[in-house]
């Protein structure tokens, strides 16, 4: 995983490289951005299936999609989970 450091209202990028767990990877981004220990953020499965997220963007599965991307809100941060293991976080805004 590899995050950037970017000013509030921004997107931050993070790229799963298949070692791992993508939710475990998006788990650890909000935990950083965030300045939060990863057991001390609300579960990600309120949030999301997580076994099935995992399964559909496995990226060093041989069947995975070729294209497609999921957006749900978590930890105070909009996630944008694409296909090739990218995985965009921007803050929140109180209408989302």
């Amino acid at each position: 995983m590899c995050a950037a450091t970017t000013p509030r209202g921004e997107t931050h990028h993070v790229y799963h490289d298949g070692d791992g767990r993508l939710s475990d990877t998006l788990r650890d981004a909000v935990a950083d951005l965030t300045d939060t220990a990863p057991a001390d953020l609300p579960p990600l499965e309120t949030r999301i299936n997580v076994d099935a997220l995992d399964a559909l963007w496995n990226t060093e599965a041989p069947d995975r999609s070729a294209a497609g991307c999921l957006t749900f809100t978590y930890g105070g941060y909009v996630v944008v989970v694409r296909s090739t293991g990218a995985v965009l976080l921007r803050e929140a805004t109180a209408a989302e």
